[in-house]
C-alpha cells in the first residue's frame, strides 16, 4: 500500500501528500515540511493531459527526422508509444524534484545514499498514486 495519500480538491484536481513520509526523524529537524506541514503537490488531469501531449509531440519530433517525407501525420502517430512512467518521471522533475525544501531528496544536504533509498521509496509510492489519479482523470476526460 502507497504511503501517499491523495484526495479530489476539484472536479478533475487532486491534491497527493506526503504526510506520511513526513516523520520525526533527524532530518527533519531542518526539514521545512514536517508533520504538521506535509510536503503536498496539486495535480489535474490537466497536467497529466499536457504531460501526454508534450511526450506525444517530443516522440513525433524524432520520429519525423527519422521516416521519409512520404510518410503521412496519421501514420506518424500510430507509431508514437507513450509510457505513462516516463510521463509520471515529468511530472515528478517538474512538481516534486525542482523542489529545493524537500531535504530528504536533496543530496547536497544528506547522504547520497539515504537520498537515494528515500528518493526510490517516494517514487514507487508516487507513480502507484498516480496510476490512480490517471484511471479517475481518464473516466472524465
Amino acid at each position: 500500500m502507497p504511503k501517499l495519500d491523495y484526495s479530489i480538491v476539484g472536479l478533475q484536481e487532486y491534491s497527493i501528500s506526503f504526510q506520511r513520509y513526513c516523520r520525526s526523524c533527524e532530518i527533519q529537524k531542518y526539514c521545512v515540511y514536517g508533520k504538521d506541514k506535509p510536503f503536498t503537490l496539486e495535480i489535474s488531469c490537466t497536467d497529466l493531459a499536457q504531460a501526454k501531449e508534450r511526450t506525444k509531440f517530443e516522440q513525433l519530433k524524432k520520429l519525423q527526422r527519422k521516416v521519409s517525407v512520404e510518410t503521412s501525420y496519421e501514420e506518424l502517430v500510430k507509431k508514437v508509444r507513450l509510457s505513462m512512467r516516463e510521463i509520471f518521471s515529468q511530472i515528478w522533475r517538474e512538481k516534486v524534484k525542482i523542489n529545493q525544501d524537500i531535504r530528504c531528496l536533496d543530496s547536497s544536504k544528506v547522504d547520497n545514499i539515504f537520498v537515494s533509498q528515500q528518493g526510490q521509496a517516494w517514487w514507487a509510492d508516487f507513480v502507484a498514486t498516480m496510476k490512480e489519479i490517471n484511471a479517475e482523470c481518464e473516466k472524465v476526460m
